[in-house]
């Protein structure tokens, strides 16, 4: 039987205790903040599989890609109501910014574009696609939509 030096047992759970205490913590699933994060999870779900396809990381699958843009395009208006005002039973322990209440037509403005950017996407996926080429462009202005918001509303 092989030993194992103390020092690398407490070198591993020294590592094991830091990463877990970097890990980010759950909102509570019944609350707006878990409601909203299972969303975004979904919208993940869906985009990282095309951008996977887009940047060479995963096969291109045209009807795959397609199928993740139908479903990201049906989840374009869930999270939204998941931002209510803060008050005193919701005060806001999230990662929103205030700006998403004190710049609200900033924030509506952005949710637009994010709308018309996945509703583009699916439109020209639901043509029937061969090629990371036919869309690249589409897919990339989701992208900056979602980072726009993220940029502005986002901690």
């Amino acid at each position: 039987m092989q030993s194992v030096s103390t020092r690398k047992i407490l070198s591993c759970l020294s590592l094991t205790l830091l990463l877990t205490g970097c890990g980010s913590q759950s909102a509570d699933p019944d609350s707006t903040e878990g409601q909203r994060q299972a969303v975004f999870k979904q919208f993940l779900a869906h985009s990282e599989p095309m951008g996977g396809m887009l940047s060479g990381r995963l096969a291109f699958d045209g009807e795959v890609f397609a199928s993740h843009a139908s479903q990201l395009a049906e989840l374009a208006d869930a999270p939204w109501e998941h931002f209510p005002e803060p008050d005193q039973n919701n005060p806001q322990p999230n990662t929103a910014l205030p700006e998403v209440w004190s710049d609200a037509d900033g924030f509506a403005e952005l949710i637009t574009q994010y709308q018309a950017a996945v509703a583009d996407l699916s439109l020209i996926t639901a043509a029937g696609i061969d090629s990371p080429e036919q869309v690249t462009p589409a897919m990339q202005a989701v992208q900056q939509a979602c980072k726009a918001c993220h940029d502005g509303y986002r901690r």
